[in-house]
């Protein structure tokens, strides 16, 4: 934290920086999904407790009959289950809203804005996010999601972008054009409002720039890779070894060059998380 409180950053301490932020945000609706998931688990299990403590200590009205218990203890168990699953979601959120805020300050210092990660050029992320950012914009109909996308990162349908197969790859003299593309795009638009990436829009969408790790670089290449796939088995067949009869000549190459890609990437995954 104290290397970040600088009045300009490097490309890395940015990057870092905006990790922070990103980290600090998770998709609220699925927290809360496993805070409920957790006070349930409690309930059930404090259920059973009870259940076992009251047949075994409790008094017994008739012989070798069950004990009844108490409504009252499923009541307090019920709101036990509850009162863990709310408030360890809003402790959550104090937490996460306060990382946020803490890491917005940051970028701030930086003369960063933090709700608006390209108001300053793309140079934050990397290609291979850029790249499944640009695919997902391309699978999104249109309305709202493909509009912030379109806004945030300049992206737009005719640029030189192409799934099935892929036009660019990272690192390459293309993907620099297209970076510059797009940069252009965002300039040409300087003048209309750009939207802001809330706390709330990020846990839903993931827009904020990742700090580009091996393993987040592979993910990345699979999400581009694989919707690239998708792509060109729904236009030349889900037969792949008949690709030969079925793709253009001149689209072949990339096309079977995208499949093994993909194969090669989900391999190298499955070796670094086997499960």
């Amino acid at each position: 934290m104290e290397k970040l409180r600088t009045a300009s950053f490097g490309l890395d301490e940015e990057r870092v920086a905006w990790e922070g932020l990103a980290a600090s945000c998770s998709e609220p609706v699925r927290r809360l999904g496993a805070f409920v998931l957790v006070g349930f688990t409690f309930f059930v299990a404090a259920t059973a407790a009870v259940i076992l403590l009251y047949n075994l200590f409790g008094p017994r009205l008739i012989e070798n009959q069950g004990v009844a218990v108490p409504s009252e203890a499923f009541y307090a168990t019920m709101l036990s289950g509850l009162a863990l699953a709310v408030g360890g979601y809003l402790v959550w959120v104090f937490k996460s809203r306060r990382s946020y805020a803490a890491f917005s300050a940051i970028l701030r210092r930086g003369d960063l804005d933090p709700r608006r990660p390209t108001a300053g050029g793309l140079r934050a992320y990397s290609d291979e996010q850029l790249l499944a950012l640009r695919s997902r914009f391309e699978r999104t109909s249109e309305g709202e999601r493909k509009d912030l996308l379109a806004r945030t990162f300049g992206f737009h349908k005719d640029d030189s972008f192409s799934l099935g197969p892929l036009s660019v790859l990272p690192g390459t003299f293309e993907m620099g054009a297209l970076r510059l593309e797009w940069e252009t795009q965002l300039i040409l638009r300087s003048a209309e409002p750009m939207p802001e990436i809330t706390w709330w829009t990020e846990g839903r969408q993931s827009l904020l720039p990742r700090k580009p790790d091996e393993t987040l670089r592979l993910v990345y290449a699979l999400l581009y890779t694989g919707a690239s796939v998708r792509e060109l088995k729904r236009r030349y067949g889900y037969r792949t070894e008949r690709w030969h009869a079925t793709v253009p000549e001149g689209k072949l190459f990339d096309a079977v060059r995208d499949l093994e890609n993909s194969h090669r990437i989900q391999l190298a995954l499955g070796r670094r998380h086997p499960n």
